[in-house]
């Protein structure tokens, strides 16, 4: 069987249903882009809350489905509670406000989850 192309979804569409009933939903504006050869400035803007943090090239989308869907299980999340997550990895996931972040938030506001790189705790 053919694999689903996952980026032919528009933004805001469901990804996944998860066994929980929650749906894994499309967030474009998180999605990596080509951040290379930016300056500082630029990449600080390009990242911003209005701009949306990004992935790093390495976290297709169908990595990042596989892996929220694994953690909304382990944390046991299930619909009709409004909840996040921030989980830190040992590598870097993407750039928040022009800085590299190991750090995912991830969101559930009781029926849909989605994720994105936040900044790094202290």
């Amino acid at each position: 069987m053919a694999r689903e192309d996952l980026t032919a979804s528009p933004d805001g569409a469901t990804l996944r249903h998860l066994a929980s009933g929650l749906e894994i939903v499309r967030r474009r504006k998180h999605e990596p882009v080509d951040l290379s050869g930016l300056t500082r400035d630029q990449l600080r803007q390009n990242t911003d809350k209005r701009a949306g943090s990004k992935f790093t090239s390495d976290w297709s989308l169908e990595k990042l489905v596989v892996w929220v869907g694994e953690q909304v299980e382990r944390l046991g999340w299930a619909p009709g509670t409004a909840r996040s997550s921030d989980i830190t990895l040992d590598s870097p996931v993407g750039h928040f406000v022009g800085k590299e972040s190991r750090t995912i938030r991830i969101i559930s506001d009781g029926r849909y989850v989605h994720a994105f790189p936040v900044e790094d705790p202290q």
